[in-house]
């Protein structure tokens, strides 16, 4: 019986506004479209997962190179650029409210089924120590029973030990709850590895055929949740 839905943060409950991206990427020369922001990041995730692949368990340990490297490569910034490109999105990142402030289509309606099912609701992210806060600022904070930022646990996904901290915080076991996240070795495999039900969120098709429920849209989850559980009554 699922008895809970826990989340990935960004690219999943929230997403980045493409206009920052947009903006940075024209200052280091490279004038792009918010479709093509949206293909560079799919492609970044990718690249991020299979270092992860790589690492076998270990910390990543320059994050924002190996993400947004490729992720500016595939914008047209000069190699040359890049450097600058990755530094103004730091500094984009560290001005409040940053960059990841814009709530997945489909949330409200998405988190009031899960309720209405007597779901619990939890995030589980890999960031930067203020997630919890920037929730609140967007809004959506009070969406979820409790929120597992990396930095302040001081363990990040895939290791076993953040999954079984968000497990301790409403008192399920791994079996009862479906994971939702949108990168494959983080996010699949890390869930998959503890016991959850774990769901791959992929609007862009990133990841092509996967050995695990994929959804589309975050409204998703809920049939899914639902022919887990047997139907919903």
């Amino acid at each position: 019986m699922i008895r809970g839905v826990f989340f990935d943060a960004g690219n999943t409950v929230v997403f980045p506004d493409y206009s920052i991206y947009r903006g940075i990427a024209a200052e280091c020369g490279a004038g792009v479209t918010v479709e093509q922001v949206v293909d560079a990041e799919a492609g970044a995730r990718s690249a991020f997962d299979d270092a992860v692949a790589r690492t076998r368990g270990k910390d990543i340990p320059d994050y924002w190179s190996i993400y947004y490297t490729p992720f500016y490569e595939a914008l047209g910034v000069a190699a040359s650029s890049i450097p600058e490109a990755i530094e103004k999105t730091r500094i984009a990142n560290d001005t409040e409210p940053g960059i990841w402030i814009v709530p997945v289509e489909g949330l409200d309606a998405t988190v009031a089924a899960l309720r209405e099912r007597g779901l619990a609701l939890g995030i589980v992210s890999n960031t930067d120590g203020r997630l919890d806060g920037r929730l609140r600022r967007i809004g959506i904070r009070d969406h979820f029973d409790f929120v597992i930022d990396s930095v302040v646990v001081g363990v990040s996904k895939p290791d076993p030990r953040i999954f079984a901290l968000a497990l301790e915080e409403v008192s399920l076991a791994a079996p009862e709850v479906v994971f939702v996240g949108d990168y494959y070795v983080v996010d699949v495999v890390g869930a998959r590895n503890v016991g959850m039900t774990p769901v791959l969120f992929d609007p862009q098709g990133v990841y092509g055929e996967v050995d695990c429920e994929v959804i589309t849209r975050l409204d998703g989850v809920v049939p899914l949740v639902d022919r887990l559980n047997g139907g919903y009554r």
